[in-house]
């Protein structure tokens, strides 16, 4: 049974070319009333067209980091990521990672680049896209605004470019519009509406930073 925290992993469409978003509440759509039509994932699949499929792998509540609560990498929905045998990676995880309890910044820089080497090594050779999360407006759900402004827009970048991958920034995108916010932290259709646009931007090779 399909439940938040544990949720089966949404497809949409059929096409050859396979896309798999993985990260935490962002991508799974946490707290979109249709999250099927509203979550970035389905907003990105229906601009990709019918030779794409857009699966959604996000977890609710979900850190990159071992040490936490709910590692990502310890779920079926991760291990599913990985036997996907997908064409396209979208990562976007960290947000989780700033709450005071689990940061430790060699820690992270160490386990975000062993994760994006797994996806890398897939059989199927993925092109792999890292976005740094969006802006944090409220300190209520335990994450720290400031890790995630200092850190994680220093790490991913970083990350990417030695790797030679792409990445898209969604913090400057998002700092102080909170019309892209629904409570504080999640998303609303319009918020997950721009991370799917600059996603399709940038496979499409049309992405500015």
């Amino acid at each position: 049974m399909s439940d938040v925290m544990y949720p089966e992993v949404l497809t949409i469409g059929n096409g050859a070319i396979k896309v798999a978003t993985v990260g935490d509440s962002l991508t799974y759509g946490y707290g979109l009333e249709n999250r099927e039509r509203d979550a970035y994932p389905s907003i990105l699949a229906d601009k990709l067209g019918h030779h794409y499929q857009v699966s959604n792998f996000g977890l609710s509540g979900r850190s990159l980091q071992s040490t936490s609560d709910y590692p990502y990498l310890q779920e079926k929905n991760a291990q599913l990521s990985l036997e996907s045998e997908a064409d396209i990676v979208i990562i976007m995880i960290g947000s989780n990672d700033s709450r005071g309890p689990y940061w430790n910044k060699e820690r992270f820089i160490k386990e975000y680049g062993e994760l994006v080497d797994r996806y890398l090594k897939m059989p199927s050779q993925p092109d792999v896209y890292l976005l740094v999360p969006p802006y944090v407006p409220t300190s209520r759900f335990g994450l720290n605004n400031d890790i995630v402004r200092t850190e994680l827009q220093e790490i991913i970048p970083r990350i990417a470019e030695e790797r030679g991958l792409e990445w898209i920034n969604f913090y400057p995108l998002t700092e102080r519009h909170l019309e892209y916010y629904s409570d504080g932290l999640h998303l609303t259709p319009l918020g997950n509406q721009l991370v799917a646009d600059r996603v399709y931007a940038a496979i499409m090779g049309e992405s500015p930073r």
